[in-house]
């Protein structure tokens, strides 16, 4: 093998793991949570998380912060969210604000598996919801 086709593969090979790098880093995970707001007896709002909620609940909004693994927001990322029984039409479809956040108030006749899925640059990421 010469001398110069050596460079070349190092060379080569040296392109390959600096781009492969590069796409190591720019690549992040895409974070969901969803705080639900309800209505208690009383008549107070009482906020819980998607492991927390009571079942039966009177659910009067749903937060959704979309973070990514650098904590990061999703700003203006798109959203959709699937209510139960319709896994292939939206029900509602938004864009996040510029904190990664988008509110909505679930129809509560539909009890069930709400899917709400995110997207933004390439990055995506949905949870279900039981309400």
């Amino acid at each position: 093998m010469r001398l110069a086709d050596r460079y070349l593969r190092i060379g080569f090979l040296a392109f390959l793991i600096a781009l492969m790098l590069t796409l190591a880093v720019s690549a992040h995970e895409v974070g969901i949570q969803a705080d639900i707001e309800v209505r208690s007896a009383s008549g107070h709002s009482i906020t819980y998380s998607q492991e927390t909620l009571p079942s039966e609940a009177q659910v009067t909004s749903v937060m959704v912060t979309v973070i990514y693994s650098t904590q990061e927001p999703m700003a203006n990322g798109q959203i959709q969210i699937y209510a139960p029984g319709m896994p292939d039409t939206p029900w509602r479809t938004g864009q996040l604000d510029e904190n990664g956040r988008y509110r909505f108030s679930p129809d509560l006749s539909r009890r069930g598996r709400w899917t709400i899925r995110v997207q933004s640059d390439g990055h995506t990421n949905f949870m279900n919801l039981v309400i």
